[in-house]
Formats: C-alpha cells, sequence, structure tokens
C-alpha cells in the first residue's frame, strides 16, 4: 500500500522554512564568533593593564599611563561592537548568555580600571542596557552620544584635576592667565560636545535601551564642566584686569625713565673721562636703584605673567641693574685710586708755579697750571661724591694749594695781564646772535652798567647732556646743551684793562630749545690775574 503523495507546494515550504532558519542559524553563530574574537581581544588588554597597575588605587604616571590608557581605549574600542552585536542576536542562540557574561564581566573589570586610571566614576557604556529595543537608526544616534559623551568625559576629568589643584594655590593672581585661557577652551568644546550629545538623545524615545543612562552620563559630565566654569570664568575676568595695558597709564613713563636711569649708569668710562658728570651720576646711584624698585613693585604682576609689558620692564629694569652694579665697581676702584691722583696733580701744580715764577713764564697761569687745578678740582668733587670723609680731606689740601698758587700768580700779576689774549672765537653756527644776547642777559642781572668791548665764543658747538635728577622726593628729566660765551668788558676801575667774564648759555630741548644764561662767576668774585688783560689787546 502506498502512502499519498506528499503535495508538491507543501514540500517546497518546509524546504524554504528550513532553508532560512539554517540561513539565520549560521548569521547567528558567526556573530557569536566575532563577539568571542572582539572579547578575547578585549579581555587579553584587560590582563595586561591589571597586570601593569597592579593593586594600586591612584592614577599610574608617565609612559605606563599612557600605555595603559592606550590599552583601555582598545578594550572599549572591542567592547563597543561586541554588546552591538550581542544586541541583534536572537535569545536563546548557542553561545549567547555565555557570551553576554563575558562581556558584562569584562565591562566591570574595564570601569573598574578606568576608574583607578582616571578617577572618573563614569564608565564609558552605560550598564544599564535595559528599555525599549532601538532600530538601526536610532543605535547610531546613540553611538553618536556616546562618542561625544567620551570626549566630555575626558574634558571633564582634566577640568576637574587642573581646577582642584589651581584652587588651592594661595595667590589666586599668580596663577598664569595663558592656561586658565586654555582650560576656558577646554570649557567651551566639552559644553559644544555635550550640545552635540544632547541633540543625538533628544531625537531617541525616552525609554530606549541604554538611552536614559547615556542622558544620565552627559548630565554628570557636564555638572562637572560647569563647576570648572564656575571657577575659571571670573578668575579669568581678574586677570584680564590684572593685565589690561589700559590699567597701566604711566607704563611708558616708568619705562622711558628706567632706560635712560640705565643709560646714565651704561658708561662706567665716565669715572675716568668726565668727573664731573660721574659725580653727578654718582650721587643719583641710591635714587635710581629705589626707582627700579619701585617700578619692578608697579608691575611685578606683570613680570609674573610674563605679559609683553612685564617682559619689557623686566629686560630694561635688568638691563639697569647691570649698569649699576658695573657703575658702582668701578667707582669703587676709582674711590681707591683717586686720592694718589689728586695728590699728584697738586704736586704737579706747585712745580710748574715754581718753575713759571723763576723762569717769568706767566702764561703758564693761565694755561697749563689752570688747567692741572680744573682736573684736581674734578676728581675732588667726584671723590667727594664717592667717599665724603676722603673727599672733605682732600677738599681743604686742594685750597691751601689754591692759596699757594695765587700768591705765586699776584708775583707775576703784572706779566700775566700784559700777556693775557682774548679767547679764540669759532663758533659760526646760525644761534649765533641768539646765544650772545642770552649771555649779555644775563650779566645785566650782576652788573647793570657795563662797558662791552668783545664777544666770543671759543667752542665749535653746543654740548648737549641728558640726565634724570632727584630731588625732594621727585625725579627731574633735564635735557639741555651747553655754549660758553665769553664777554670782554671794561673794567670800571682801571681804563686799562679788561675783564673777560664767562657766560654758561643752555639750550632747553624740552622747552623749544629756549636759552638762558649763568655767569660762571658772580660780579663780585675775586678776580684773578688770568681774569684780567689789557683794553689794547682787545681787538
Amino acid at each position: 500500500m502506498h502512502s499519498a503523495p506528499f503535495p508538491l507546494s507543501r514540500l517546497v515550504r518546509i524546504l524554504v522554512a528550513l532553508s532560512v532558519a539554517f540561513g539565520f542559524a549560521s548569521i547567528a553563530q558567526a556573530d557569536i564568533d566575532k563577539v568571542n574574537g572582539l572579547l578575547r581581544r578585549a579581555e587579553n588588554n584587560l590582563a595586561s593593564v591589571t597586570a601593569s597597575i597592579g593593586q594600586r588605587t591612584t592614577p599610574p604616571q608617565g609612559s605606563s599611563a599612557k600605555l595603559a590608557a592606550s590599552r583601555l581605549k582598545q578594550v572599549i574600542d572591542d567592547l563597543t561592537p561586541a554588546k552591538a552585536l550581542l544586541d541583534e542576536i536572537p535569545a536563546g542562540t548557542q553561545g549567547r548568555d555565555e557570551a553576554a557574561g563575558r562581556h558584562a564581566k569584562a565591562l566591570e573589570e574595564y570601569n573598574r580600571l578606568q576608574r583607578i586610571l582616571t578617577g572618573s566614576d563614569t564608565p564609558a557604556i552605560p550598564a544599564d542596557t535595559s528599555g525599549t529595543k532601538l532600530n538601526y537608526q536610532q543605535e547610531e544616534l546613540l553611538k553618536n552620544a556616546r562618542f561625544h559623551l567620551r570626549e566630555v568625559d575626558g574634558n571633564a576629568r582634566q577640568l576637574t584635576e587642573r581646577t582642584a589643584i589651581l584652587r588651592k594655590i594661595e595667590d589666586q593672581l599668580s596663577v598664569d592667565f595663558r592656561e586658565i585661557i586654555a582650560l576656558r577652551g577646554v570649557v567651551e568644546n566639552a559644553q559644544r560636545k555635550t550640545g552635540f550629545a544632547t541633540d543625538s538623545l533628544n531625537k531617541l524615545p525616552p525609554d530606549g535601551a541604554g538611552v536614559a543612562d547615556t542622558r544620565r552620563q552627559v548630565a554628570e559630565a557636564a555638572a562637572k564642566v560647569s563647576a570648572a566654569a564656575g571657577y575659571l570664568d571670573p578668575l579669568h575676568a581678574r586677570l584680564q584686569d590684572l593685565i589690561n595695558p589700559a590699567n597701566y597709564p604711566q607704563f611708558e613713563a616708568d619705562r622711558k625713565r628706567l632706560a635712560e636711569l640705565s643709560v646714565m649708569f651704561r658708561d662706567a668710562q665716565i669715572l675716568q673721562t668726565n668727573p664731573t658728570l660721574a659725580a653727578e651720576t654718582f650721587q643719583q646711584a641710591t635714587p635710581a636703584k629705589d626707582e627700579c624698585t619701585r617700578i619692578a613693585q608697579r608691575y611685578a604682576r606683570l613680570i609674573q605673567q610674563q605679559t609683553e609689558q612685564g617682559k619689557t620692564i623686566e629686560g630694561v629694569g635688568n638691563g639697569f641693574l647691570r649698569s649699576h652694579a658695573a657703575f658702582l665697581a668701578e667707582s669703587d676702584i676709582r674711590k681707591a685710586a683717586l686720592p694718589a691722583e689728586i695728590r699728584n696733580g697738586l704736586q704737579t701744580a706747585m712745580q710748574q708755579a715754581a718753575e713759571a715764577v723763576a723762569k717769568q713764564m706767566p702764561r703758564w697761569f693761565t694755561g697749563g697750571i689752570p688747567q692741572t687745578m680744573l682736573n684736581v678740582e674734578e676728581r675732588v668733587a667726584l671723590l667727594e661724591a664717592i667717599d665724603p670723609d676722603k673727599g672733605k680731606e682732600l677738599r681743604v689740601e686742594l685750597e691751601q694749594t689754591a692759596a699757594g698758587l695765587k700768591q705765586q700768580a699776584d708775583s707775576l700779576r703784572e706779566l700775566i695781564i700784559r700777556e693775557n689774549t682774548v679767547p679764540a672765537d669759532r663758533y659760526v653756527g646760525p644761534d649765533r646772535d641768539t646765544a650772545i644776547k642770552t649771555a649779555l642777559s644775563a650779566w645785566k642781572i650782576q652788573q647793570d652798567d657795563f662797558k662791552l668791548l668783545k664777544t666770543t665764543i671759543p667752542a665749535e658747538q653746543w654740548s648737549r647732556e641728558t640726565k634724570w635728577t632727584f630731588s625732594n622726593g621727585t625725579w627731574y628729566f633735564s635735557d639741555r646743551s651747553r655754549l660758553q660765551v665769553r664777554l670782554i668788558v671794561a673794567d670800571h676801575d682801571n681804563p686799562e684793562l679788561a675783564i673777560d667774564r664767562p657766560i654758561n648759555v643752555w639750550k632747553d630741548h624740552q622747552n623749544g630749545d629756549s636759552m638762558y644764561g649763568t655767569p660762571l662767576f658772580g660780579f663780585d668774585h675775586e678776580l684773578q690775574p688770568s681774569d684780567y688783560l689789557l683794553r689794547s689787546n682787545v681787538k
């Protein structure tokens, strides 16, 4: 007895169903294999990180920290797709539960290591994946949100750690303003990435698998960023106000003064070549150092913050200190040498005078001897500035020598006067007439009624000087030039004689080059034979 033939259409349906079922089973098994492969690699990396960290509870440092972080990143890069595959594999598929258990265990170990490495309690993958299953597009949106979350979380960790250190600094205004700017940039980035993550989450169903947990993590990371911003923003405002050039209106004037003070002390050779200027400069040494200190203190914050203004003041100030120290060092050397130089000069002048009298050479008293005594006078004045006690001692010797020279000159008085000549006249500048008028006005104050016989200007050009002077608690800047005008006037007591009246004319460059005159000696000053000449020699 034969059975009834099996309907062809039914057979086809069975075969097709078996084929589909077999295909689904084959695909699911392949996914299980992929998951296990990803888990094996993740477990190997976790084991490596665990071995390197050991029993630590605080983050490692240096190269070991970088290596551990790199391997943990590989772990998360494997666990993330593994979880996505597990969510697609049908329940009951052989090996799925085992793989899901391995994934959960690996994720737990990852989060533990991540906390040790970074100090963060935020897991990179939400542990809670319960809820409505998401479709493919929704899964992509969630992945995108988690992608941005990782960056926000990293920024939040960086900000939390760094601001915790900065908050402990007692002097908050010493915090580098550049670091605050950089950290506010991190805040800005985190806030932007938080917005991206939130935008993606807002497109997902609130009860979607992993959505609520991811949203929580975003909120927690954003809260840390906000806390950091709450510290950084007001500090940034204070630091920007601190370094704002507009808040230092005296900066350019202070910089200029400090630079010019530096120039004053830069040429220590004036202690040899220009004792008069060196004495004036030495007398400004202490107030100049005090001024440098005051300026440095005024801009100490800018120097500390290394702003452009701060670096400028620091550079100029260091230049001043080097010049100042070198000038004082040379001053000590000159202090030791000056007494002997002064005494040698006085001895030379006395020898010249004795020889001039013996040989009846009156011109030595109008040439070599006055020049020698002028050099000695300048050095005595310098010594008085550097070493007042020793300078006072040498001043007495100078005055004694000058008195002796006067007696010797008086013995040749008539010869000296007879051989005196009108000083040379060399200046031909366009302001010659103005300089002469200024000299005449200055002398008229000394002698209202005088007869001018001749004027000469021996120098070929003005001599310029620029300097700062501290007096009565204030610094005064002067920029002026000097030109000596010689007025040859009639002697009101002796019609056969004329008197040489030297007048220093000053040109004030700070006041439109205006001129004023100061007589070298007043009308009542005791005249020397070198100050007279015969009227017949005035031509």
